[in-house]
């Protein structure tokens, strides 16, 4: 596969900045991550789509969360997901849509979940609405980043 490009990161990262999430997650991070995030931290891919039989239209990655020198971080946008109860713990945020779902990375088992933030039900506990709202997406982050196409390929899938 090709290797998908990212426009408008933030400032370059170190592997100690990598160090300091996975310290405050108490999880390591798989390499593929790992080695993504020191080379563009955040930003907006330049494939964005990702097409599966599991929904009825493609999902765009509005951008990636950076690991520091930009707001809002993953580490932000986790620790308030568990705060508020909207995530579990083993789902790490590292990417959005333009409706505020987010792409998350299982920190248990490397996978990559899309999880909505606005299918929840009162009538369920938070651990209920976790369930719900998480769709497993992809068997690891590389095979996801490199799977994103282009919007002019959109129509061919």
């Amino acid at each position: 596969m090709l290797e998908n490009t990212f426009s408008n990161d933030e400032a370059t990262i170190t592997p100690a900045d990598l160090d300091h999430l996975e310290s405050a997650i108490g999880k390591k991070l798989p390499t593929p991550f790992r080695n993504h995030y020191l080379k563009y931290n955040g930003g907006i891919p330049e494939r964005a789509y990702w097409v599966s039989e599991d929904f009825f239209d493609p999902i765009e990655v509005a951008s990636f969360r950076p690991i520091t020198y930009g707001e809002p971080t993953l580490l932000s946008t986790y620790q308030l997901m568990l705060k508020k109860q909207v995530l579990p713990a083993h789902l790490l945020p590292f990417a959005d849509d333009l409706g505020g779902n987010f792409f998350c990375l299982n920190l248990d088992s490397g996978a990559i979940s899309y999880f909505t933030t606005d299918t929840f039900d009162s009538d369920l506990s938070p651990e209920e609405n976790q369930a719900e709202s998480e769709k497993p997406i992809c068997s690891n982050f590389l095979r996801f980043v490199q799977g994103l196409i282009d919007e002019d390929d959109v129509d061919e899938e």
